[in-house]
């Protein structure tokens, strides 16, 4: 794991599409001393593809962190396809294209936003907080993370 710059969020992003027919949504935010600032899951019921899903859990990190008033901001997410698309704004009209729009519309309200690829090794913390929500409930914790996936956020922030 890699700190954000002074003054900056780090948002990591995973989608889990384990259960048939249930997504998992999961984001951690980290500051640049890497604590976190908050962790995120929602479990939804949808067969999504998994670009959609991914793109659901950037959407959900973009949503959380208008509300928190964060202005600087790095996403980080395992999905290529929707870091390329949104590095570039490169939208069209296909059913990806909707949540990123709408990811691209939440960004506005941002100072200074970039999207980056993490291979999925880089993003074990939020694919494992992608699979702890209860299904059909989004919950939020602030400045810490639920028990089952502590020993992951330690992991990340002794590699520093």
């Amino acid at each position: 794991m890699v700190c954000p710059p002074a003054g900056a969020i780090k948002l990591n992003t995973d989608a889990s599409l384990a259960d048939e027919g249930w997504v998992g949504l999961g984001v951690v935010a980290r500051d640049s001393e890497g604590k976190v600032c908050f962790a995120a899951a929602r479990r939804v019921r949808a067969f999504w593809p998994p670009e959609v899903a991914e793109c659901k859990a950037i959407y959900m990190a973009t949503r959380l962190a208008k509300t928190h008033g964060y202005g600087d901001l790095i996403f980080e997410s395992d999905s290529l396809v929707a870091t390329k698309k949104l590095t570039k704004a490169a939208i069209f009209f296909s059913d990806l294209d909707v949540i990123l729009g709408d990811i691209v519309s939440t960004c506005n309200a941002f100072s200074s936003v970039s999207f980056s690829h993490v291979r999925r090794d880089g993003n074990y913390v939020d694919h494992n907080l992608a699979r702890v929500v209860s299904f059909g409930v989004e919950q939020c914790w602030e400045r810490h993370c639920p028990s089952a996936v502590t020993p992951y956020v330690l992991m990340g922030t002794l590699s520093l």
